[in-house]
């Protein structure tokens, strides 16, 4: 059993692909040539590269070297495609995958500006003035329901909130609360109003979930027990300041501040329940068999051995 946990622990580190996500600026310039800046995550240096691919018709004229800045690599570069630019024509990303955060692209020009969020399922933007709000809005939500479904911390504290439920009405309370907290702590992370360092946010969520993981192994009845969904509500405090970090590495400008906290903080919340009734379908039937104190426990040492890896991990990254 130990072996299982150490393999699936180490394993979560073993996938060299996007932790974060990568993003492409594209300004057309009056004479019609392209100033291209390419922004990776710094903790990406590692991961599987992935290619961009213009139009056959561009040409590289000018590159710079690779800056390191505010925890991205950075390059510039300038492309000559012709008297059209890209206009009408298509950017394709290949050796995206399907664990990847994607690839965000904006185009800019005087006449219209365009964004595009490129994931494995759809690698490839046309660059065109037939833009569609709805078609941003739909990718920050799926944005979200990603960050959700990939965040291991996220999901064990959730998991834990689902144990420590005494029925389903507390389990809605609690996710109600934990919803309404880390929505208002997302928006004033990502607003700049309030600024915790991640490596502290990320140590303390990692702390929160070793919390719940003891609290599934007392078996009086304790403040978390009587009041989980207050519990819920302090910490989502905490995890908001964590959704945070990932809408913010792709450091859209101001006006577009709004519509992306709106349609990912959606996308966390389908994430959430389709997580929670993921974790309710698998665990009532699991009950008829097994007596919900056995599995309560076994997840209790495996849901803090996971968290105590991070919190050590996390706290040596200081």
């Amino acid at each position: 059993m130990i072996r299982f946990f150490l393999f699936f622990i180490f394993s979560l580190n073993l996938f060299a692909h996007q932790t974060g996500l990568s993003y492409i600026e594209i300004t057309q310039n009056k004479d019609n040539t392209l100033h291209v800046k390419y922004k990776k995550p710094l903790e990406d240096a590692s991961a599987t590269p992935i290619f961009i691919h213009y139009p056959s018709t561009c040409k590289t004229l000018q590159a710079t070297d690779k800056i390191f800045n505010n925890g991205f690599i950075i390059q510039n570069f300038s492309l000559w495609c012709g008297k059209k630019g890209i206009v009408d024509s298509r950017i394709w990303i290949e050796g995206l995958v399907r664990s990847d955060k994607g690839v965000l692209v904006k185009y800019k020009s005087k006449d219209f500006e365009q964004k595009a969020l490129l994931r494995s399922t759809s690698p490839f933007v046309k660059i065109t003035k037939k833009s569609s709000t709805v078609e941003y809005i739909k990718e920050y939500i799926s944005l979200g329901i990603a960050h959700i479904l990939s965040g291991y911390d996220h999901l064990l504290f959730i998991l834990s909130m689902v144990l420590l439920a005494r029925n389903l009405k507390v389990l809605l309370l609690a996710a109600t609360g934990f919803t309404i907290a880390h929505s208002i702590t997302l928006a004033l992370a990502v607003l700049d109003i309030i600024t915790i360092p991640v490596k502290f946010v990320e140590s303390m969520i990692a702390l929160s979930i070793i919390f719940l993981a003891r609290e599934l192994l007392i078996t009086k009845k304790t403040i978390t027990k009587k009041h989980l969904e207050y519990i819920a509500f302090i910490f989502g405090f905490l995890h908001g300041m964590g959704f945070s970090t990932a809408l913010k590495e792709i450091g859209l400008p101001q006006e577009d501040i709004a519509v992306s906290l709106f349609s990912f903080n959606i996308g966390i919340e389908m994430g959430q329940i389709i997580f929670i009734f993921i974790s309710l379908s698998l665990l009532l039937p699991l009950y008829k068999f097994i007596a919900k104190e056995k599995v309560s426990r076994f997840l209790a040492y495996f849901i803090g051995i996971v968290a105590s890896y991070w919190f050590i991990e996390r706290v040596a990254g200081f």
